[in-house]
């Protein structure tokens, strides 16, 4: 195995995976162990057995899960910026006032 590999077993096969840049094998497991569990429901939910069937399907999952994520994050940005808008206008207005208030 090479050091830009990390292998672990996923339904009792060995498979290579390709390392990923800052992250740690703990890591890394951790993610296979979450592929795996996501197969594992769906062989369970559905009962299919064709290994890359069910390699499929939990990848559209978890495709299915990051662009929620992506819309999710999206919105909140949005939100983020238009409460930050308000803010600076508020701020605008208080400093204005006072400027004024001043003279």
């Amino acid at each position: 195995m090479q050091n830009n590999e990390f292998e672990a077993k996923i339904k009792n096969r060995m498979i290579k995976f390709p390392s990923v840049d800052g992250m740690s094998q703990l890591e890394m497991s951790m993610i296979v162990g979450q592929v795996e569990e996501k197969i594992n429901k769906i062989e369970e939910k559905l009962n299919i057995v064709d290994s890359s069937k069910l390699a499929i399907l939990a990848a559209y999952d978890f495709a299915v899960e990051l662009y929620h994520l992506k819309q999710r994050s999206e919105t909140n940005r949005e939100a983020d910026s238009k409460k930050v808008e308000e803010l600076v206008e508020k701020l605008a207005k208080t400093l204005e006032k006072e400027i004024h208030g001043e003279q």
